[in-house]
């Protein structure tokens, strides 16, 4: 068997091993990526990319691709409809589920979510990988594994031609599902709520325009006794759909019970046509759940998207999580992979994404309770959060990673913000500011480096410059003002980020904010002792 060696081993290469992988290449981390089917998903899956995993892509210049890719859900995007049979339906009675959040948006960000479905995704992820020559391998399959201080030493195998290689890498991340075999080997648990429902996610082809045309929606529950379920558009201009119906595994039903002939018939009872012409394309047996590992990292294993956690699909934060999950990784690998942190820094990794896990699954669960879908049942119990940008914007990390203020005291543990406004452990304000006269949101300054912000004729900039070289640390320094390097024509920045004329907010590589000073004096000894704290340094 050859042996190789590389960084990180990425174990599943679907949406969140993609993403990671990507993340991980914006750091100069060379890693390898083993997916066990043939190629990219064939099946929708995951339907949507939100706000927060838009901004993530936005430095790979990828957002527009991602946009086009979408266009066929476009209409009735966000429209929720509940209906006896398709036929049936009366559209006067539609919700539009998105459009609190779209008012929100421009407060919030710079850009804006795309009903883009993982099959569509997942191509142009692994095209943004190959053109900064990653590597990724599909019919690959792990065989086996085992770790020591060093690292994690893999057998991997074609699943094709059974050759089989042993693999060394420093790092391995498990982003192998929800039924992850690593997570499994590991030993590691999961807590929660447990399952909702198992459902049946049958993908056809109809053409439904006859019915839907001008009334576009996103998803419509059925309610007819013989075909309860939930009809779910994926894109209007080709009639794709699929259909998700319950099963029940306890007795004994799975996937053979769910011959073609079987869904065309829920699929037809559903629309309220019986001579309706349907192509099946592929049926996936899924389980709705409220799960959490106990564990996100064993040693030199992490675990990412569904492998480390589980929620229904209410609220589409399944696989934005798992996106943010890498995204949260892989600076810190990168960090430690180049010497800059100490490896303590990675355990910040499981402290706040798992904390930020418990907070969306129970908030996806919560949606769930309120009956939006019928393949979960309605359950009484409290109320989700007022507005989804709270689980996909507004949470807040607490860790050594993170220099906490005083006010955020141990009686005040909430896992979100009502407002961005700097506060350490959250993600950055968007603000729009000007550059060389274009106008740029803050945002766009937060993907790879610490970012320090200040006034002009601040001494933050020495300070940045000094500590940036005594680390050997990039440190990459704005200041604002009339003739600072970013202009804020609005003068809008002190009280967006909540820092007095004088003072400075230090981002992390992530876009969340590290740490916030009011002083001004003594900044270079400061800001040294502080990025030091940050990435562990400091025993």
């Amino acid at each position: 068997m050859e042996k190789q060696q590389l960084p990180v081993l990425i174990v599943g290469g679907g949406l969140v091993g993609l993403s990671t992988a990507l993340f991980l290449s914006h750091h100069d981390i060379t890693s390898r990526v083993i997916e066990r089917h043939r190629g990219t998903s064939i099946h929708p899956k995951a339907r949507g990319i939100n706000t927060r995993s838009m901004e993530l892509f936005r430095p790979f210049q990828i957002e527009e691709q991602i946009r086009v890719a979408g266009a066929g859900l476009n209409k009735g995007g966000g429209c929720l409809l509940h209906a006896n049979t398709l036929l049936e339906a009366d559209f006067s009675t539609m919700k539009n589920l998105i459009q609190k959040l779209e008012k929100e948006n421009d407060q919030l960000s710079p850009t804006i979510g795309s009903f883009t479905t993982q099959d569509l995704m997942e191509p142009i992820l692994l095209q943004a990988i190959q053109e900064r020559q990653g590597d990724v391998q599909f019919n690959m399959e792990l065989v086996s594994f085992t770790q020591d201080e060093r690292g994690v030493t893999a057998i991997v195998q074609n699943r094709e031609t059974g050759t089989r290689e042993t693999v060394f890498a420093q790092y391995l991340i498990a982003a192998d599902g929800a039924n992850s075999r690593i997570r499994q080997a590991l030993g590691i648990q999961m807590s929660g709520r447990g399952t909702l429902s198992y459902n049946m996610n049958i993908y056809f082809r109809a053409n439904l325009k006859p019915y839907v045309e001008g009334h576009e929606f996103s998803i419509c529950n059925i309610n007819h006794s013989k075909a309860t379920g939930t009809l779910v558009s994926i894109n209007h201009n080709d009639d794709l759909w699929t259909f998700h119906v319950n099963f029940d595994p306890t007795r004994g039903e799975g996937l053979s019970d769910f011959p073609d002939e079987r869904c065309i018939q829920l699929i037809r009872t559903a629309v309220g046509d019986p001579k309706l012409d349907v192509e099946i394309i592929s049926v996936l047996p899924w389980e709705a759940a409220v799960k959490v590992a106990d564990h996100f990292q064993v040693g030199r294993i992490f675990l990412v998207g569904d492998a480390a956690h589980l929620m229904p699909p209410t609220g589409g934060f399944g696989g934005n999580s798992g996106i943010a999950d890498g995204h949260n990784l892989a600076w810190k690998l990168a960090a430690v992979l180049k010497g800059t942190a100490a490896p303590e820094l990675l355990n910040t990794y499981e402290i706040e994404r798992k904390t930020v896990s418990h907070f969306t699954t129970e908030q996806a669960g919560l949606i769930a309770n309120t009956g939006q879908l019928n393949m979960v049942s309605k359950k009484v119990s409290k109320a989700p959060v007022t507005s989804n940008n709270h689980v996909i914007m507004r949470y807040q990390y607490r860790s050594s990673a993170v220099i906490a203020e005083h006010t955020d005291s141990e009686s005040n543990l909430s896992p979100y913000v009502e407002q961005l406004d700097g506060k350490p452990g959250t993600r950055a304000p968007h603000l729009w500011l000007e550059q060389n006269g274009q106008p740029i949101s803050t945002i766009d300054l937060f993907h790879k480096n610490y970012v320090l912000l200040a006034d002009e004729h601040s001494t933050w900039a020495y300070a940045a410059q000094y500590v940036s070289g005594e680390l050997n640390l990039p440190i990459d320094m704005f200041t604002i003002g009339h003739i600072g390097n970013l202009q804020d024509p609005e003068n809008q920045w002190h009280k967006t980020y909540q820092v007095p004329a004088g003072g400075a907010v230090l981002i992390r590589p992530d876009g969340f904010v590290a740490w916030r000073s009011c002083q001004i004096e003594n900044s270079t000894e400061i800001l040294s002792s502080v990025i030091r704290q940050l990435l562990s340094l400091e025993k």
